[in-house]
């Protein structure tokens, strides 16, 4: 999540493939093919060749998804460092008791520290967050999330407009998020190669 390069290099090795997440992963890899030079054609030939040796049917519209990759002009992260200092864990336990919830707000720090705008807002999936914390989107979404939102460390800027039109180019299924906590990328713990149940045992155990 943090660090793509990373993250993508999991999936084209057949890990942590979670159904509700192939949107995000798909995108990935065609961006991954794309920085390696690849034209349009043989992205899509690559990408159905990862597809079977996966077993993974894809149900969407793979070309529109690739023009989706060219057309982003960002390239995919690597070396992100995100440091969490004695201030972001104050803040983590003056607002929750249980441990799950520290590790779901932990992980939304981690994000908004390498994503957030200068106004702390952000866009992530819940599919992409759920598999990175390997929690399923619907118990995220029903009881972490609005326990963070109740307590005032986060608040939902944006819903995605229509959760199925994954084809269609502006949409594509994230929320928008601000952090209500101050960022502040310093501190002792660092998350290293997006391991967030590391991170997380290391500062709540």
């Amino acid at each position: 999540m943090i660090n793509e390069v990373a993250e993508v290099q999991r999936y084209l090795a057949g890990k942590n493939l979670k159904k509700d997440n192939l949107y995000h992963i798909l995108l990935l890899i065609a961006k991954w093919y794309k920085e390696q030079g690849y034209p349009k054609l043989k992205i899509r030939e690559s990408i159905f060749a990862w597809a079977k040796e996966n077993g993974i049917h894809i149900k969407y519209n793979v070309n529109d998804l690739i023009g989706r990759a060219l057309e982003d002009k960002r390239r995919l992260t690597d070396n992100v460092v995100v440091r969490v200092n004695q201030a972001d864990i104050a803040e983590i336990n003056r607002r929750f008791d249980s441990r799950k919830t520290k590790y779901v707000a932990l992980a939304f720090l981690c994000y908004g520290k390498a994503y957030a705008d200068r106004d702390r807002e952000f866009s992530v999936s819940s599919a992409a967050l759920g598999a990175w914390l390997d929690m399923s989107r619907s118990t995220l979404q029903t009881i972490y999330i609005p326990e963070l939102v109740d307590y005032e460390y986060l608040s939902i800027i944006q819903k995605p407009q229509n959760t199925y039109s994954w084809g269609a180019k502006k949409s594509f299924h994230s929320t928008k998020y601000r952090l209500e906590v101050p960022i502040h990328n310093s501190g002792e713990f660092i998350l290293t190669n997006n391991n967030i149940q590391k991170l997380s045992a290391e500062i709540f155990s």
